[in-house]
């Protein structure tokens, strides 16, 4: 609750869904691989920090899950604080990648140096920060409303543009639309030219990648693991055909869901 997730399930649900906040991106996957909940909401990625490792790890790991929409939203940190005085400050809670996004904040206000200390969100920093004395969160500012922390400064990411996009998940498959994009996990032979055979494959069909990201499987074999996105539906002919080819090569490819391909 508090957290940029939550205002993105909000954005795309409304106010008066009913949610149910978890305490991490593998608890939302679970609750759905189990039926014990119609939609999902992660985040997948950050246009400074990049992709978000645990959710690609998840959509590799629990495939009955699939990826039914996406939404972006811009990103907003603020610095909150019960101290009046930064040099008070001790500890600095939030999430990594909401701490990195503030790096030159930090330099300039000198608290580069202060211990920082992950939190699992930057609304669990908000609440370590509101029982903690000298301590202070980076965080959104519903997280610092919500827990009752002063906001000492607003808008203090370092890139002005942050934006998140989030995937909404659940268990069944969208029909093709005027647009789409297509999201898939690769697993290439680890052999020379591998992951080239892979591409020309979609390449031969016309088929425009727009993301590739690769991300290690935590196995004994050398495989690469490569996160996929490309414009089309899992049923078109081309995509199909190029599926089908990469198969042909050895490569295994898991498809994780088409959706609407909106805006960005």
């Amino acid at each position: 609750e508090g957290t940029y997730t939550h205002q993105a399930a909000e954005s795309r649900f409304g106010a008066m869904s009913a949610y149910l906040p978890l305490a991490s991106i593998e608890a939302v996957f679970t609750k759905l691989k189990h039926k014990e909940a119609k939609y999902g909401v992660v985040p997948i990625e950050n246009n400074n920090e990049g992709a978000v490792g645990a959710t690609l790890d998840c959509l590799g790991r629990l495939d009955s899950v699939k990826v039914g929409d996406q939404n972006y939203m811009d990103i907003t940190q603020i610095f909150a604080s019960k101290s009046e005085n930064l040099k008070d400050i001790k500890r600095i809670y939030s999430h990594p990648q909401g701490y990195n996004q503030c790096r030159k904040f930090l330099d300039d206000h000198m608290l580069s140096a202060v211990e920082f200390i992950p939190a699992k969100s930057t609304a669990q920093a908000a609440q370590l920060a509101s029982s903690e004395p000298n301590s202070a969160a980076i965080c959104s500012k519903i997280a610092a409303k919500l827990y009752g922390v002063p906001i000492l400064f607003e808008t203090i990411e370092d890139n002005a543009a942050n934006r998140t996009r989030f995937f909404i998940l659940s268990d069944f498959k969208n029909e093709r639309a005027q647009k789409n994009k297509t999201s898939i996990l690769a697993k290439t032979e680890h052999r020379p030219g591998g992951l080239v055979e892979l591409l020309l494959a979609f390449r031969d069909e016309g088929i425009n990648i727009t993301k590739l990201e690769s991300r290690p499987i935590k196995q004994r074999e050398f495989k690469a693991n490569f996160y996929i996105d490309f414009e089309g539906h899992i049923d078109d002919d081309n995509v199909q055909k190029a599926i089908q080819k990469a198969i042909s090569y050895g490569h295994e490819i898991v498809w994780l869901g088409s959706y609407v391909a909106w805006e960005e």
